[in-house]
């Protein structure tokens, strides 16, 4: 709504995070009001603006996609923290934050002199969140990792793939992605949490934990039955229900999640198989996995008996309301009227000219979440974030270029 305060407006977050999963969370951030300060390390910044996609032909042109979409609107301050004059710069800034976000791996940021213990002396009601492949504690803490290390780890390769092979990756960094809700979560939370009582605190956040996290019944089963349940990948099925995966219909392939024996029971009597229901047995999960080949036949022989995807879709999805959907690639999903409303937004950018950006999957009725501008350059908001939080003069932040210890990138064409 227009002129409605935004939930996070006032926050401000000094955001020392890189790559994924620290930037997706204070991009939902920025996207809900929130200043999120992007504090970049000299001499090329942060990692992921240097990573090019480049297109199927080879040739120049590649754009730092990554770095785009997941660091629009905030802004960026170029300095070397690993210098006392940076530290120094930092603690004075840490006065007027409300958050301090970083990923680093764990004991770097005491080792700037900026822990926890460090910078909540200086600001009491400060929430500092780090986000680390294992954690803080323990014995594989000062391991360095990254989505890949804590999907296997977390179990999650373990389960995806044709059983008798490789361990597939997913083709997306969900490790990364489920630690940036959770860290969007938890920091939310923390906020919550000091308004009321004026505290802040620490958050410890680990991808492998936020990866284990993600598994829904499969510890439960493992514990119910002593051991003897310890679930492994099912392929294109996941394991433990059936019909539950990707079938080969008319036109490609089509996802069928079947939940309940109804929803079993409707699919086979609009199959004209209703000999399938011969036994009560026949209805049950059970007996539809120890029968799953043949059952599979049946399945993709009745989809490709139709004239289209498009028919079956609507035929499971829409007549008989099944859970049901066709299988998109991100080109379908983004040009797909329903689904690009709700989660691309066109937005311009100075350099790239008009981009399809992810909009926050957050809708508020009375606070909606808004694409900010694009993603700066680095060092760009230097001399005006000194100015207004740490009370530099002209003369000292001059003093700072010229060392070096503030670091700008001037040029227009880099993001």
């Amino acid at each position: 709504m227009a002129g409605q305060q935004q939930i996070l407006e006032g926050i401000r977050v000094l955001d020392f995070t890189q790559w994924l999963a620290g930037p997706q969370a204070t991009r939902l951030m920025v996207d809900l009001g929130a200043e999120v300060i992007k504090v970049e390390l000299p001499p090329r910044g942060e990692h992921s603006r240097h990573i090019r996609i480049v297109p199927k032909d080879g040739k120049d042109g590649a754009t730092p996609s990554y770095f785009i979409m997941h660091n629009r609107g905030k802004k960026s301050l170029g300095v070397d923290v690993k210098t006392p004059q940076g530290q120094t710069l930092i603690k004075q800034l840490v006065k007027n934050v409300d958050v301090v976000f970083e990923n680093f791996t764990p004991g770097i940021m005491a080792s700037y002199g900026l822990s926890y213990d460090a910078l909540s002396a200086i600001n009491p009601a400060l929430i500092m969140c780090s986000v680390s492949t294992y954690g803080q504690t323990g014995p594989y803490s000062r391991r360095i990792g990254n989505d890949l290390v804590a999907l296997g780890v977390g179990g999650f390769l373990h389960m995806i793939g044709e059983p008798d092979d490789y361990p597939a990756y997913p083709g997306s960094a969900v490790g990364d992605h489920m630690a940036a809700l959770n860290a969007f979560g938890a920091i939310s939370a923390a906020l919550f949490h000091r308004e009321r009582t004026g505290e802040g605190q620490y958050i410890d956040l680990a991808l492998v934990d936020c990866t284990y996290n993600a598994h829904d019944w499969a510890l439960a089963a493992y514990s119910i039955t002593d051991g003897q349940v310890d679930p492994q990948r099912g392929g294109n099925q996941r394991s433990g229900a059936f019909p539950y995966g990707s079938f080969k219909s008319k036109d490609g392939y089509i996802a069928i999640g079947l939940i309940t024996e109804d929803h079993w029971v409707t699919l086979v009597k609009r199959m004209g198989r209703e000999e399938l229901l011969a036994s009560p047995e026949f209805k049950t999960n059970r007996w539809r996995i120890q029968n799953a080949d043949a059952l599979r036949v049946m399945i993709e022989e009745w989809l490709q008996s139709l004239p289209s995807d498009e028919e079956a879709i609507r035929i499971m999805a829409d007549e008989l309301r099944l859970p049901v959907a066709p299988i998109l690639s991100i080109g379908q999903f983004a040009e797909n009227p329903h689904l690009r409303s709700r989660m691309i937004e066109k937005t311009p950018n100075p350099d790239y000219g008009e981009l399809l950006l992810l909009k926050s999957p957050h809708k508020f009725s009375k606070t909606p979440p808004r694409i900010p501008g694009p993603a700066s350059r680095l060092g760009q908001h230097n001399a005006e974030l000194l100015r207004e939080l740490g009370s530099y003069s002209d003369a000292q932040i001059r003093d700072l270029q010229e060392q070096g210890i503030l670091v700008e990138d001037s040029k227009k064409d880099t993001p």
